[in-house]
């Protein structure tokens, strides 16, 4: 059995410029040990924080630490270096198979107008495809015998994800479905592995707005040397795809010469009742 965790990354409006959706998959022994050395990092410096009579952590939550918020507030540059090094050795230590993609939303509104009531709804819809599509072409088949089962963390788009899996699972031109066994939504404070998949999610997310932005973005927010080293490992292809206009552009020709697909995704996604 393969076990694949999900996150997504942006600003939590609808008027994000980039949307992040990111999968870690691994087999279930593979995830034993991750998530122990994941929760021994953990422990390592709650131990270290206390002994401070400071603030523990509850979990690793990428946007608090990278902007020194709420759990977070009193560290500092070198301290948050230090420990993310050792979360980014788990990585390391324990490899698992990365697929990540990004999208601009507003070149997806400008494309694909229809898109605009919910561009994050469609973004989903549409990163999901592609990650597992990916799946299917780079992590399957080197575990033809094997299946898969996808866990996305808690959001109001729990509907959107699990109604556009099982339409993909449904359509018999996807050559992997008899493999994709489920999708299921967890929450972060009980499922331990979600928190790599948001390290990974939003690292790739700062990485969409810094080519948004440029350089001004690329100078704020880098936590970040040791992160650079996990989206840039090769062993597990770390870094997001990012969609270009080009790239919209064909999605909208593929949807228009498709009706009966356009509807179903734009259902998905709460964009047609």
């Amino acid at each position: 059995m393969l076990v694949g965790y999900m996150d997504e990354s942006y600003d939590g409006t609808e008027s994000s410029k980039v949307f992040t959706l990111s999968c870690l998959v691994s087999d279930t022994s593979m995830w034993i040990h991750f998530e122990w050395a994941w929760l021994r990092v953990l422990e390592e410096k709650n131990k270290e924080l206390r002994s401070q009579g400071r603030k523990e952590l509850s979990r690793f939550h990428s946007k608090e630490i990278n902007n020194f918020a709420g759990e977070y507030k009193d560290w500092d540059g070198a301290e948050r270096q230090a420990f993310c090094e050792k979360l980014t050795d788990v990585f390391r230590q324990h490899p698992v198979h990365i697929h990540s993609f990004d999208i601009p939303l507003d070149v997806l509104i400008e494309e694909i107008p229809e898109t605009k009531p919910n561009p994050v709804g469609f973004a989903y819809c549409l990163l999901l495809t592609d990650i597992m599509k990916q799946i299917g072409e780079k992590t399957l088949p080197l575990y033809p015998r094997d299946v898969i089962q996808l866990h996305h963390d808690h959001s109001k788009y729990d509907a959107t994800l699990c109604e556009w899996f099982n339409q993909l699972l449904d359509d018999e031109k996807f050559q992997w479905r008899k493999q994709f066994v489920s999708i299921t939504s967890q929450r972060w404070d009980v499922c331990v592995l979600l928190q790599p998949a948001d390290l990974v999610a939003y690292e790739n997310f700062k990485e969409g707005m810094r080519k948004v932005e440029g350089s001004k973005e690329s100078k704020r927010g880098r936590m970040r040397a040791g992160l650079d080293a996990l989206i840039n490992l090769e062993s597990i292809s770390g870094r997001a795809v990012g969609y270009t206009r080009d790239g919209i552009q064909q999605i909208k020709q593929n949807l228009d010469s498709n009706p009966e697909l356009k509807q179903g995704v734009l259902k998905a996604a709460r964009i047609l009742r």
